[in-house]
C-alpha cells in the first residue's frame, strides 16, 4: 500500500472511530468528503500517530481564492480519537500557524460532520462562532411498518417530478424558507440547478404537492437520501410534510433501499419531534463555525 494510500485509510478509520454512534451514519466517514478535506488540491494536513500506529487526530486547512483581489476563503476540519482530546492542543496551534500563513483571509471556517459539544468548546476557546447546526436523523425501510398509508389532506395533487413540480417546488420552497437566517435567494433556475443537476437526484423519488392548485410542500432526493423538503407556511401542521416524506421512503424502499437519512436543524425542534414520531432516530450532529473574534 502507498503512503498516500495508507495515510486515507488510518484518516477513514480515525473517523469511524469518532462516531458517537457506531451503528449511524455521517459525512464524514464519506471517502470522497474525507479526500475533499483532508486530501484536496491546497490542503495542508497533520497527521497526529500514536505508537500503535493508529492516528489520535488530524487536523487540514484547505484554502480557496475568491474575488479579483485574490484574497482566500479559509475551511478548517478537526478530528480527535475519542481518549485523546489532550492532542487538541497541538492541532490548534499547528491551525493557527497555517491560517497565518494563508494571508489576507475574508472568512475562517471550520466543519464538523460528527459534532459534540466538547468540540463546540473547543472551537469556541479559539474564536469561533457556531453558526449553523444540525441533527442526522435515520429510518429503517426494511420494517414491515414503515409501509403505511399516506394521507393526503384533501385538496391535494401530487406532481411527480418534471418541469412542473420544479417549478412548483421553488415556489413552496421559496416560502417556506425566505424568512430564515442566511437564506441564499438563488433564483429559480440556480436552486433547480443546484437540487437536481447532480448525478445523484432521484426524480422518482422527488415530489411536489399543490393544495386546491397552489404550490404547498415538496420533497427532493437522492439515493438514501432526503435532500430538502419543506411545506409552506401557511399549510403546516395538516401532514404535509409528514405525507412527503412517507410517499419519497416508500418510493426508496420499493427500489431496494434500506436505510433514508436527512439532515434537520437543531433549532427546529417540532420538525425533529415529527421525524421521531414517524420512525426516524437521530444518530448524530453537524456544524460549521466562523471566526467572528480573535481567540
Amino acid at each position: 500500500m502507498s503512503d498516500i494510500a495508507s495515510e486515507r485509510a488510518r484518516i477513514l478509520e480515525l473517523a469511524q472511530a469518532q462516531l458517537p454512534d457506531p451503528s449511524g451514519w455521517s459525512l464524514v466517514i464519506d471517502p470522497t468528503w474525507l479526500e475533499r478535506l483532508y486530501f484536496g488540491p491546497s490542503v495542508a494536513r497533520l497527521a497526529q500517530a500514536l505508537p500503535t500506529g493508529e492516528l489520535g487526530g488530524s487536523a487540514a486547512v484547505s484554502v480557496s481564492i475568491s474575488g479579483s483581489d485574490d484574497t482566500a476563503e479559509v475551511t478548517v476540519a478537526s478530528m480527535l480519537r475519542p481518549g485523546f482530546e489532550d492532542l487538541w492542543t497541538e492541532q490548534r496551534a499547528w491551525i493557527e500557524r497555517h491560517i497565518a500563513g494563508r494571508g489576507p483571509t475574508t472568512a475562517v471556517s471550520a466543519v464538523s460532520e460528527c459534532l459534540t459539544d466538547a468540540e463546540k468548546r473547543r472551537w469556541a476557546a479559539a474564536g469561533f462562532d457556531l453558526v449553523f447546526e444540525e441533527i442526522a436523523m435515520e429510518r429503517d425501510l426494511v420494517d414491515a411498518e414503515h409501509a403505511g398509508r399516506v394521507r393526503w389532506p384533501d385538496g391535494s395533487t401530487l406532481l411527480e417530478w418534471g418541469a412542473a413540480a420544479a417549478g412548483a417546488s421553488f415556489d413552496a420552497y421559496e416560502m417556506a424558507f425566505r424568512d430564515r437566517p442566511g437564506f441564499p435567494g438563488w433564483s429559480r433556475s440556480e436552486w433547480i440547478d443546484r437540487l437536481t443537476g447532480d448525478p445523484d437526484f432521484v426524480p422518482e423519488a422527488s415530489l411536489c404537492v399543490l393544495l386546491n392548485g397552489a404550490p404547498a410542500g415538496f420533497v427532493v432526493c437522492s439515493p438514501g437520501w432526503i435532500d430538502q423538503v419543506g411545506v409552506v407556511p401557511a399549510h403546516r401542521r395538516i401532514g404535509l410534510g409528514s405525507a412527503l416524506v412517507t410517499e419519497a421512503t416508500s418510493r426508496m424502499r420499493a427500489a431496494g433501499l434500506r436505510v433514508a437519512r436527512l439532515h434537520v436543524n437543531a433549532n427546529n425542534p417540532e420538525a425533529r419531534a415529527t421525524w421521531r414520531r414517524l420512525g426516524w432516530r437521530e444518530s448524530g450532529r453537524r456544524g460549521r463555525f466562523e471566526r467572528t473574534r480573535s481567540p
